[in-house]
């Protein structure tokens, strides 16, 4: 257990006087009059946080991106527990509530920050259009009700067979509903057909671009000075959108989940170059028309195939922000969506998925169970080690190092 404190003084103070049993077989050292009880296993960790350089050529005329001074001057102590009983002690002696995440915060100070948002001085739309594809969750629109709180326009797209269902939500605009062809879910390859649907949409009403996200993202944050904040304007689409047109190879970007950008390590760049796109992905149709033999394709992992087959055209990139998050919720933790060809997210739906993955691209896809609570099987891929090509900027690019921050201003509530 690892503890954050601004109060290294009274941290230490505390743990020096926690004493827990000395129960057989764990320890043979004695302390203090009593033979019965020893001291906490603890230590003071040094230059614990070690910042990335956020120095990047490419980073430029965008939203301020860097970590906050008051991360630098927390302390970290580590704590090693023998046994339940000493952890237990602990949190008591602590006043701290019990947890499962590996570290705490004792005494901490507030971002001073905390209290801020952002307003907007005028409403930005994207430019390229958006698609959220939606089944099975006519009762839990959580991407379509972020949108429209952000006011951007958008479509949803839904089978026929659930057009009455979603009409009955009062929070589904139907005049922004694409009623699908057909029933594609009947088909049994997953979202792929609904997606290249959407993809020849976009391209058919004359877009080069598009977006296509899930439908079960709550929120979306800009990321800044240790604080993820909510962005409630289409500004959040328009800044990946211009950092996309200025690239004549990049094939794919996107906004990494929220869940995986944490405030406590100052471990994040601005965006990772060449890694998997998901979720929330927009599309350059007009080059990967060019150099993919195929749109979506398969049944399973079709976000994880269409990030790895641009990435293995050599010259083509994918960029995935994390100055920008999305709030995609955890899979599985809602009905619907892909839910029955995963069979309602088990450990066999699961092993079938990655098994799919790995007939398809051989040994640069690994087995793990880290990445759930409950160790059902996932994949792992060093996408950038794999995959190392560099963003070709366009010509006439400005590239001045300074900050742009569109419409947002910061101020405290």
């Amino acid at each position: 257990m690892k503890i954050h404190t601004h109060n290294l003084d009274g941290l230490l103070e505390v743990l020096s006087n926690i004493r827990v049993p000395n129960l057989s077989g764990q320890s043979t050292m004695d302390f203090g009059n009593d033979p019965e009880s020893i001291l906490l296993n603890y230590k003071v960790l040094t230059n614990y946080f070690k910042p990335v350089s956020l120095e990047n050529e490419h980073y430029f005329n965008l939203p301020e991106f860097k970590w906050g001074e008051e991360l630098f001057d927390r302390k970290v102590v580590q704590v090693k527990f023998r046994n339940k009983t000493e952890e237990e002690i602990f949190f008591k002696e602590l006043g701290v509530k019990p947890t499962s995440k590996k570290y705490i915060y004792y005494q901490l100070n507030e971002n001073p920050y905390k209290d801020y948002e952002y307003q907007y001085t005028e409403s930005i739309q994207p430019k390229y259009p958006i698609y959220v594809i939606s089944k099975g969750r006519w009762n839990n629109t959580l991407t379509i009700d972020t949108l429209e709180e952000m006011g951007v326009d958008f479509y949803i797209c839904i089978e026929p067979k659930e057009f009455e269902l979603y009409k009955k939500n009062a929070s589904v605009d139907i005049n922004k509903v694409l009623v699908l062809p057909e029933n594609f879910s009947e088909q049994h390859n997953g979202a792929v057909p609904v997606r290249n649907w959407v993809w020849e949409h976009s391209v058919k009403n004359g877009h080069t671009k598009h977006w296509q996200l899930d439908d079960n993202i709550k929120w979306f944050y800009r990321w800044n000075m240790n604080l993820r904040k909510k962005i409630k304007d289409g500004v959040f689409f328009k800044i990946m959108e211009d950092f996309s047109d200025r690239y004549e190879n990049l094939g794919l970007v996107g906004c990494q989940y929220a869940s995986f950008v944490p405030a406590i390590l100052p471990e994040r760049t601005q965006f990772v170059k060449n890694t998997r796109i998901y979720s929330c992905i927009l599309i350059n149709s007009e080059l990967l028309d060019q150099r993919l033999q195929e749109r979506w394709r398969g049944r399973y992992n079709d976000d994880t195939d269409l990030s790895l087959r641009v990435l293995s055209l050599g010259d083509v990139c994918t960029v995935n922000f994390n100055s920008l998050l999305s709030g995609k919720q955890t899979s599985g933790g809602m009905k619907g969506g892909m839910a029955n060809m995963y069979q309602n997210h088990t450990h066999l739906g699961y092993q079938n998925k990655f098994d799919s993955l790995k007939e398809q691209w051989g040994d640069i896809v690994t087995l793990t169970n880290k990445r759930h609570k409950d160790k059902r099987p996932h994949h792992h891929i060093e996408y950038t080690k794999l995959f190392t090509q560099e963003l070709r900027l366009k010509q006439q690019i400005p590239t001045e190092p300074k900050v742009n921050e569109y419409n947002m201003i910061f101020f405290k509530k």
